[in-house]
């Protein structure tokens, strides 16, 4: 899905993110100890909420059955549906340290909230609802989000998001601002992708489509909007010895491969919040 990540979590597993599953079963009212081990007491309760809520009885956490398990939940709630978003810690960097796993919704938890939800792009209100469960809950590598309203100062992106629609023949200015006019390109830029999820955001199925591969000699806007995702270098669209050290110091830092190309896995990287 392009705006919720979720992820697919079946028997067998044994994580945190299992124990967040449990604890959300518990939220409503399925009997089950916390261990973080997906085994038939938990497949049961599984099924039974997905027979409760008209889905197909699989057993299996995915796409359609998370926004029938989590809760929406905010500053002043308790119980096992704070339990369940505490017990993964919303473990993203520049965060120090674990969260206090107390089932208590106190201005610790919701400045974690709120951090986390400035680093993926998402809106930030320190509510915990289905967009912000989808990135808190999976671990597979997801975009982030560039919604219309963001602007450079709120989300990092923006600037590199404007100069890629315009590498695909968006007529935008790349001021920053994530207003309508760039919104309406990145539909544009979805409706020649795909027929279905047209959105004003950039999320899961645009990055990988937009970010174009871009290496030392190359010019124009895909270089620029690798150039304002790394630091002290000329926004010029050249990329020459300059932008070429800083993508292979990055990347020397980062990821296996200092090639200095900045293909899908160094782009995926540059955006972000654990590396951005």
């Amino acid at each position: 899905m392009n705006l919720f990540p979720w992820t697919t979590v079946s028997s067998g597993e044994t994580s945190e993110r299992v124990s967040a599953i449990q604890y959300l079963l518990r939220a409503h009212g399925h009997q089950l100890n916390v261990d973080g081990a997906y085994g038939p007491a938990t497949v049961k309760a599984v099924k039974a909420l997905q027979a409760a809520s008209g889905l197909t009885t699989d057993g299996v956490v995915g796409p359609k059955t998370w926004p029938k398990l989590v809760k929406t939940i905010s500053i002043g709630s308790t119980g096992d549906a704070v339990l369940a978003l505490q017990v993964g810690g919303l473990a993203t960097p520049p965060w120090d340290g674990p969260l206090d796993v107390d089932g208590v919704f106190g201005p610790e938890t919701k400045e974690r909230v709120e951090g986390f939800q400035y680093n993926w792009g998402l809106t930030r209100d320190g509510a915990v609802g289905p967009e912000t469960w989808s990135f808190a809950t999976t671990e597979d590598g997801p975009w982030p989000l560039v919604k219309v309203g963001a602007t450079q100062e709120s989300n990092w992106r923006v600037r590199s998001v404007q100069h890629l629609l315009r590498a695909h023949g968006a007529s935008i200015v790349a001021d920053g601002s994530y207003g309508p006019l760039s919104g309406e390109a990145m539909k544009f830029f979805q409706l020649g992708l795909r027929a279905t999820e047209i959105s004003t955001t950039c999320g899961q199925l645009d990055w990988p489509e937009l970010a174009l591969t871009v290496s030392p000699g190359d010019s124009g806007e895909a270089v620029r909007a690798v150039q304002w995702l790394l630091p002290d270098l000329t926004t010029d669209g050249l990329f020459g010895p300059k932008t070429e050290s800083a993508v292979r110091a990055f990347q020397d830092k980062f990821l296996p491969t200092t090639d200095a190309i900045v293909g899908p896995m160094t782009w995926w990287a540059l955006v972000v919040p654990a590396y951005g």
